[in-house]
């Protein structure tokens, strides 16, 4: 009896010392067995998978997800940060529905925990598929003491009844498909329209401003026919009202524009430079207002006496917008 009594005090003691339960951190990464195909929509990430953030930068970033080679299709997501590439880390976001298709694209942004200014730290998403596998996709943060900013040069848009899609996200890149407009809606800042009669003019607006102005809500795409494609975020359009010098545009020059919160469409013309501000929520419930300039490069086939719709109508730009 005196055995077994000893024996259990060396146990408890044994537990009693073995410390605390692993901080999330320190979980070992599972192995990603998955087979989907994941790729960033900006190709510059794809060369290179890093972004510098500013503690008071938001990270906007968007992911082509294609069905894998064994026919899996993506279900869910889940996002994490870590410091350490061999360990779970952190979960920011869990459980972000994805479509069952074969391919699509998904945005996310996020307010990162503060880093500092001088370590790396591994940002990460982790897709689910059908068959219950994981495939995971990453990037490395690089902390700044400096607020950044993001710039997408050479971007064409197409008029309502053009075959080029009309809505672009400026912090994210992407020019949205129909079929991808369900999911992304809310990163969708700046379209594109030849508005009024009779003369059809040139036009950057804001999606939800499309509907007002009595432009398509249905997508009409023979893949995702249906689709609404009305709401999204409130853009605000002007004209520069300052001297640019668009080589040396930073954060502090997008910090300082004043841009009124009055119109959500403006007709532009070729070689102007003009100015736009958004506030979105971020999934993780922070608002966040960006100021951006775009720089009209060329404007073809526009003009309309008639009123009637252009299906050749093309904006290029080039756009620069805070993170």
């Amino acid at each position: 009896m005196k055995n077994f009594f000893f024996l259990t005090l060396i146990y408890s003691l044994f537990l009693s010392c073995s410390g605390p339960n692993p901080e999330p951190d320190d979980v070992p990464l599972p192995t990603a067995n998955g087979k989907l195909a994941i790729k960033f929509t900006d190709s510059r990430l794809e060369t290179k998978a890093e972004m510098t953030l500013s503690n008071n930068d938001v990270l906007s970033i968007s992911f082509n997800i294609k069905k894998g080679t064994d026919g899996s299709k993506p279900v869910k997501m889940a996002v994490y940060i870590t410091g350490n590439p061999e360990k779970v880390g952190t979960l920011l976001l869990d459980n972000i529905h994805l479509k069952n298709t074969d391919e699509q694209t998904r945005s996310i942004e996020i307010t990162l925990p503060t880093v500092g200014i001088t370590v790396y730290r591994i940002f990460y998403v982790s897709i689910t598929d059908d068959k219950g596998n994981l495939t995971r996709k990453a990037i490395n943060i690089i902390p700044s003491a400096t607020d950044q900013f993001t710039s997408f040069p050479n971007i064409t848009l197409g008029v309502q009844a053009s075959s080029t899609n009309s809505r672009f996200s400026s912090t994210t890149g992407d020019v949205y498909t129909a079929c991808d407009l369900d999911s992304n809606l809310n990163f969708v800042d700046i379209s594109y329209a030849t508005i009024g009669s009779p003369l059809a003019k040139p036009t950057l607006l804001s999606n939800p401003r499309r509907a007002t102005l009595g432009l398509g809500t249905t997508a009409t795409d023979k893949n995702c026919s249906g689709i609404i494609t009305t709401g999204g975020t409130s853009v605000f359009y002007a004209p520069v009202n300052i001297n640019i010098e668009w080589v040396n545009v930073s954060d502090f020059v997008l910090n300082s524009l004043t841009i009124p919160s009055t119109n959500q469409d403006l007709t532009i013309e070729t070689g102007k430079i003009y100015m736009f501000q958004h506030t979105r929520t971020t999934r993780d419930g922070k608002s966040v207002v960006r100021k951006g300039l775009i720089k009209i490069n060329s404007i073809l086939n526009t003009t309309s006496t008639s009123g009637v719709a252009i299906p050749l109508g093309l904006v290029n730009f080039d756009v620069k917008i805070q993170k």
